[in-house]
């Protein structure tokens, strides 16, 4: 509910332009301003329920711009979407060629996933070209870790980590009554800057993209 309740202040605050894509901006992060970028970290994770590669691709550039930076250390995608296993693993395939393609370029370092289930995380990182180094499982919908998928990660030295996000970061019906439309969310990311020295958060962001539709 913390997103919910930020994104209602920033539109408060906020007068439409009238144009199309409506541009809302918050608050500048100037975190990095008075710190040499090789001190810091900055992990990013994009919530993301379309397998449109270029969204994916708009949502990482768009932090990098957001912060002023070139790369980013850490990727996780969280994808939402009611598809089959056989769809949902294309649809992942999809979106890490785009992973794939910033990897070799630099713009992104450690890259991975959020809330797959075991088959479905193996078989993905079997069939990539740069393997996922990072899985997140949900502590909400999994108490124990899997053993197969604690035995995998350890064999193929991934980094197994838990999170605590909610099933749906952005709910359709609180995004309709907060813009009073039917409206979509194309992505939503999370950065985080840490400092690698005490290992503390320095800041923390969101960036959202999304359609209000008209009628």
């Amino acid at each position: 509910m913390h997103l919910i309740e930020t994104l209602k202040i920033i539109l408060r605050n906020n007068e439409g332009t009238g144009e199309n894509p409506i541009i809302i901006q918050g608050v500048e992060d100037n975190a990095l301003q008075d710190i040499n970028r090789e001190d810091v970290k900055i992990t990013v994770k994009v919530f993301i329920s379309s397998p449109d590669v270029s969204l994916l691709k708009e949502a990482v550039d768009q932090v990098c711009s957001f912060l002023n930076i070139n790369a980013i250390e850490s990727l996780v995608i969280a994808y939402s979407s009611k598809e089959s296993p056989e769809e949902l693993l294309e649809s992942l395939k999809h979106l890490w060629t785009g992973v794939e393609e910033y990897v070799k370029i630099g713009k992104l370092s450690s890259v991975g996933l959020s809330d797959l289930n075991t088959n479905m995380f193996i078989d993905l990182f079997q069939w990539a070209n740069i393997k996922p180094n990072i899985v997140q499982i949900s502590l909400a919908t999994c108490c124990v870790v899997p053993p197969a998928l604690q035995t995998f990660t350890k064999e193929n030295d991934v980094q197994l980590l838990t999170h605590n996000d909610p099933g749906q970061i952005l709910p359709q019906e609180d995004l309709n009554r907060i813009f009073n439309a039917n409206t979509s969310s194309y992505w939503v990311t999370r950065y985080q800057i840490h400092l690698k020295c005490r290992g503390i958060l320095s800041s923390k962001g969101y960036l959202i993209y999304v359609n209000k539709k008209t009628k």
